[in-house]
């Protein structure tokens, strides 16, 4: 730390850095010392759109994790990066603020788990939708007993648009679920406050731009006891839609309605407005409240409950569907 501030660097400079960089210069109690990417044509583009000066330009990861001044490095690189940087940053001493996903494969998550905790590393994840005011207050109520015994958890990932580069590589991606549709699975989870016990997948190839089958579909069992139905397709003429449907036996939510036994005049659903649109442009994101967890986390030495750690069984869970519609739909047990 320099001045009572924690010093920040961002590695990857494509669309979702935008909402780091944005949350990093928000917070008072961090500087951001430099942004670096593979591409320098990247790192100038964002240095223009934020009116970036007197920072550091990074040619090289390993330049991040050896500047003495970083106490906290955002790594925004493609999918199939992320863990091996995340286990350099955690062997560099360095606190990691980790685009999603963790890794693209069990194997890979494992490994880095494993590093995360050798080196007692603290981290935090950008599954930003935790954040959201309108998925604290689901969370509350459910938690409160609102909702009573959670019967089903129905959340669906849609957004139709091109992806490029190496968003179109099964490989490299880890599949629709594990780009995409890993916020919905992971805000079931969050919500029910229950692990994902056991999955089985289908999915649909459709058209050429994915070399992979962009939908994919979910059925779910949760160590509570609740079911779930999951969907995600990044094809489809259809906005940027993240729907969480959820039934209890003394309630039910539909996205930002709430339908409870407590209320015992009420006929329909009613609405709460929390003021926030849901959107998939990252500046309308949360970033910054995620951040100034974080930041909170650390300026009491303290772990994030929002790390790598506890998204573990959401990406097991994306992993387990992916592999499940690849074959014959069966169900797999985590």
């Amino acid at each position: 730390m320099k001045n009572g501030k924690f010093g920040c660097a961002l590695w990857g400079c494509g669309w979702v850095a935008s909402g780091h960089i944005a949350a990093y210069l928000k917070n008072q109690d961090c500087q951001l010392i430099g942004i670096g990417s593979r591409r320098r044509e990247s790192v100038q583009a964002k240095i223009a759109e934020f009116g970036l000066h007197d920072i550091k330009v990074y040619e090289k990861f390993d330049d991040i994790l050896n500047d003495s001044s970083v106490d906290i490095v955002s790594i925004c690189t493609p999918n199939d990066l992320h863990a091996a940087e995340a286990m350099a940053a955690a062997r560099a001493g360095k606190q990691i603020f980790l685009e999603k996903p963790a890794a693209v494969s069990p194997e890979e998550l494992d490994e880095l788990t494993r590093v995360i905790d050798e080196y007692h590393t603290k981290t935090v994840m950008g599954l930003v939708l935790r954040f959201n005011p309108i998925s604290q207050l689901q969370r509350r109520l459910i938690a409160e007993g609102e909702l009573g015994n959670i019967l089903l958890a129905n959340v669906d990932y849609w957004f139709g648009r091109e992806r490029g580069g190496w968003m179109r590589e099964k490989s490299r991606s880890g599949g629709a679920f594990v780009l995409g549709g890993c916020h919905s699975v992971d805000i079931a989870r969050y919500l029910l406050n229950s692990d994902i016990v056991a999955v089985r997948g289908d999915a649909v190839k459709a058209g050429s731009w994915y070399d992979y089958a962009p939908v994919e579909t979910a059925q779910v069992r949760f160590a509570n006891g609740a079911k779930g139905v999951f969907s995600c397709s990044l094809v489809g003429h259809v906005p940027y839609t993240a729907n969480t449907h959820i039934i209890g036996d003394k309630g039910s939510i539909m996205n930002d309605r709430f339908y409870l036994e407590k209320f015992k005049e009420q006929k329909e659903f009613f609405q709460i407005d929390t003021g926030v649109k849901k959107t998939g442009d990252v500046y309308g994101h949360p970033f910054p409240a995620l951040l100034e967890h974080f930041v909170g986390c650390l300026q009491q030495d303290k772990d994030s409950e929002h790390n790598v750690a506890s998204a573990v069984n959401s990406h097991k869970a994306c992993f387990a569907i992916t592999r499940s519609a690849a074959g014959n739909g069966e169900w797999i047990e985590l």
